[in-house]
Order: C-alpha cells, then structure tokens, then sequence
C-alpha cells in the first residue's frame, strides 16, 4: 500500500471548509445575541414611552379639576398593562416591579412675574406630585427641546401660560449579554400634555399623601 506523501496531504482542502466554519461560529452567535439585544433594548424603549404618555394622558383626561393619591396611584398601574415585561423582569430578578420601573407623576402651574406686563418668561412650579416626585418650590428649568428628561428641568416648548401634567418613567434594562460589566441601563422617558377639560388639576389630599402631595405655591 503507497502511503500519501507530504505534499499531498498539505494540498488536501477538504477540512478547511470546517475548520473555517468552526472559527467563524462564535463570531456568528455572538453578532446574533448583540442584535437580538439591540432589537430588544429598542422595544423596551418605546414601552417606557408609551407607558409616560399613556399614565400623563389620563390625568390630563380628569375632568373634575381635582385628583387623588389614590387616583394617581390606579393611573400608575395602567403601566403595567402597557409594559407587561417589567413584571416579568421583576419576577426573573425576584425583585418588585416597583424597583425597576419608577415613575412620577407631576402637575406644574405656569405664572409669569407679578412685575411683568409683556413678553413675559414664565415661571413653571410644581403644584403637585406622585411617585418619586419632583421637587416643591425650586422652579423647573427650561432646557433645549432636545435634552434629556430630568426631574428639575422642562423643555423650552412647553413653557407659557396655564398647567401642565408631567409624567417620567424610568426602566432599569438589563441586557442579555456584558450584563456584569456594564450592569443596569436607565431608559428614561418624559411626556408632557395639558388637561383636557380644565383649566388646571389641584390635588385632594382626602385620599391620602404618603406617595404624593401638593406643594406649596
């Protein structure tokens, strides 16, 4: 029997389709996860902006001109039919709901100075909140349209004359891959929108005030 010779066994190519393949793979599995994530952390994203305009929607659709904390308690829970996934993260981190989707639920009169006359900047306060609240008495800060939600400031647009309901919700993401090194992503959403059917909505504190309360103007 004649054994191969060297150069025969060195111009043999029929491995090398596997052995490329087998190199390639992870790459392939790993590229898959990122993307599945990527898709992932996207859909959430909308779901975090869908459950602020929903929650804000509602109180601006109150039309009785004053509101509970045991209404704004039954508005927040409307996010959950909205974004049934933070349950079922809460549940696989066994952690409440609660701790991973916070919200707030604000109102904010607009006044303008008692010296202007014309062409007045108003000043927008808090008359009220829920949740983890914004702050009573420090005027909110108007910033770029474009800038990011945050509990003291409010887009340029929407200041003027009247009242608004301000809605923040806030998601720990956690995502499927890198999870110990980068560990939580906030996905912060704001929605803001005027009442309805009033002029402005006050708070009632017949229903409580230890998860809201007014401030004073």
């Amino acid at each position: 029997m004649r054994r191969p010779s060297l150069s025969r066994f060195a111009s043999d190519r029929r491995g090398v389709a596997l052995v490329e393949f087998a190199f390639v793979l992870p790459l392939l599995i790993l590229l898959s996860v990122v993307a599945f994530d990527l898709i992932r952390y996207v859909i959430y994203m909308r779901k975090v902006e869908l459950a602020a305009s929903t929650i804000a929607d509602l109180v601006a659709r109150n039309d009785t001109g004053t509101i509970t904390q045991t209404d704004l308690q039954a508005i927040a829970r409307a996010q959950l039919v909205i974004f049934p996934e933070a349950m079922t993260a809460a549940r696989d981190s066994n952690t409440s709901v609660w701790s991973l989707l916070k919200w707030t639920l604000s109102g904010v009169q607009f006044r303008k100075p008692p010296t202007c006359l014309t062409n007045c900047t108003y000043v927008a306060t808090v008359a009220w909140s829920a949740g983890l609240k914004r702050p009573c008495l420090t005027p909110l800060t108007s910033v770029a349209n474009t800038a990011g939600p945050s509990p003291t400031t409010l887009p340029s647009e929407t200041f003027g004359p009247g009242f608004l309901v301000v809605a923040d919700v806030v998601f720990s993401y956690k995502p499927l891959i890198a999870q110990s090194v980068v560990g939580s992503i906030d996905i912060a959403k704001s929605f803001y929108v005027a009442p309805r059917y009033v002029s402005s909505i006050a708070f009632d504190t017949t229903g409580g005030t230890t998860s809201a309360g007014a401030c004073p103007l």
